[in-house]
């Protein structure tokens, strides 16, 4: 031990006694190794207290974690700054002397980093605007995924195979960049599909709307749309619009799978084709030239044993219903759009006696039980192709019975806020529906008198004419 510190000693001596100039100032080795340990030690706790403003400090006050980048390297940059500085200064050496010096490195490296200065520039844009931030799932030329870090320098982007790729900041700022997060709760995706000419295109929309009602992951608001897009080469060519949140932009891809799957399904069981390009040949008599060609061959005649039965057409019950029947195919349509579906349980309620009438429903599948807990006995069972709680929406009149589930049923409903829209965005639409309430008029006077025995019929509502009535019932409940 003793040897060892006398090695120690006479090296510091040497380190001490050594001595380098810097222009006017001059520092020994020992010295300059100080300086050098001391500006380590400053870069770690620079580092380490911008890990802490960040990730402790910071957090409590500002959720921004963009804004918590940008002030945590202000602090800990500019305190390692000064301490660095001060460090300089306490040493004896002359910062003036390293002016000149510094000014001319200075441009140089400013020089030779442009690109590096530029990424800057666009990083800190990019973290004081906010356009872009992480968690944001964007699209930028090839790179489409979630941004999982927005630094000075560059944007980490993670994509669906798992890697990561790094995005310089100015790039983002200099092209344009599609941010599904931005400023919106919702994302449209859309799938696009042709069918056969000679298929009913109302048809086509009440399937591709069921097929979009399936999806448990797309929203109700705004409802899903069926855009007739073009007559096409070989096909009536239409899209299918849906919107999912933005949190589930990541999974798009399997949301569009599976609504693609759910088209195939559906149209199969509709009878809907999907054509090709191709070119057929017509033949007005095959069966002389088959004879002429082959006497012996007997043509094999076409089977539809294959074919199986169609769901029930939402579209065919609306128009046998007695209120909705006058709407034509586009009116339907519109009904169409705004529903969505429905399930219950076996012995689930949907709605109880006095209840508010929020909907009408249409049973797609399973069987409902009408009952009554005053009298105390059912009034009807309903099955697939039903319908109920029409009249009541469209009067605002209170559920006049119970209704639930004997079984597992799929319910396609029409609710008070869609359709209060509706009415509110197509006059044409509202007139419809007066003119069809117009031939129950004996319905009418009766539900009317339920109100006014009720108290549910306001004042400004009054009046002996009961198509006057029923054009202010419709103004004072839906506009």
């Amino acid at each position: 031990m003793p040897f060892v510190a006398i090695a120690f000693a006479k090296i510091f001596d040497t380190l001490d006694a050594t001595t380098l100039s810097f222009g006017r100032t001059q520092l020994s080795l020992l010295e300059l190794l100080q300086l050098v340990l001391s500006a380590l030690a400053i870069f770690v706790l620079t580092h380490y207290l911008n890990r802490v403003l960040r990730g402790i400090i910071l957090r409590r006050f500002i959720y921004e974690q963009g804004i918590r980048y940008i002030v945590a390297n202000l602090l800990s940059y500019g305190m390692g700054s000064f301490l660095f500085i001060a460090m300089l200064q306490t040493s004896g050496i002359n910062l003036s002397s390293l002016t000149v010096v510094g000014g001319t490195l200075g441009l140089g490296i400013g020089l030779g980093l442009q690109n590096v200065t530029r990424n800057f520039v666009s990083g800190v844009t990019l973290l004081v605007e906010q356009k872009v931030k992480i968690g944001d799932y964007i699209r930028f030329q090839n790179v489409q995924g979630y941004v999982r870090e927005v630094s000075t320098r560059a944007v980490v982007v993670g994509l669906k195979d798992g890697s990561k790729v790094i995005v310089p900041s100015s790039l983002l700022i200099e092209n344009q960049v599609i941010n599904y997060h931005y400023e919106t709760e919702t994302v449209r995706l859309t799938v696009s599909v042709g069918v056969a000419y000679g298929t009913e295109p109302v048809l086509v929309t009440e399937t591709l709307l069921m097929c979009a009602y399936s999806q448990a992951c797309v929203v109700k608001t705004p409802p899903a749309q069926v855009i007739f897009q073009n007559f096409g080469d070989n096909a009536l060519e239409f899209e299918l619009w849906v919107w999912i949140e933005e949190r589930y932009m990541g999974q798009h891809p399997e949301i569009l799978s599976a609504l693609r799957y759910t088209i195939c399904f559906y149209f199969r069981r509709n009878g809907i084709g999907i054509p090709w390009p191709q070119r057929e040949l017509w033949l007005k008599n095959p069966e002389a030239i088959a004879k002429y060609l082959r006497p012996d061959l007997d043509l094999p005649i076409p089977s539809d044993q294959g074919k199986q039965e169609p769901m029930i057409s939402l579209s065919q019950v609306l128009k046998s219903s007695d209120y909705f029947g006058s709407l034509n195919e586009l009116e339907i349509r519109q009904l169409l759009e705004i529903g969505q579906l429905q399930s219950l349980k076996p012995e689930e309620v949907l709605f109880r006696e006095q209840d508010p009438a929020d909907g009408f429903y249409i049973v797609i599948s399973g069987l409902v039980e009408v009952y009554t807990d005053k009298l105390g006995r059912v009034l009807a069972s309903l099955g697939p192709g039903s319908f109920f709680g029409e009249l009541a929406l469209m009067l605002g009149i209170p559920r006049t019975a119970s209704v639930k589930a004997k079984e597992k049923c799929l319910l396609f409903v029409v609710r008070f806020p869609q359709f209060e829209q509706l009415l509110q965005s197509n006059p044409d639409f509202r007139e419809a529906i007066i003119n069809a309430l117009g031939e129950h008029q004996g319905e009418l006077m009766r539900r009317k008198e339920e109100l006014a025995t009720k108290g549910l019929l306001a004042l400004e509502e009054e009046d002996s004419n009961i198509m006057n009535w029923v054009r202010k019932r419709l103004q004072r409940l839906f506009g």
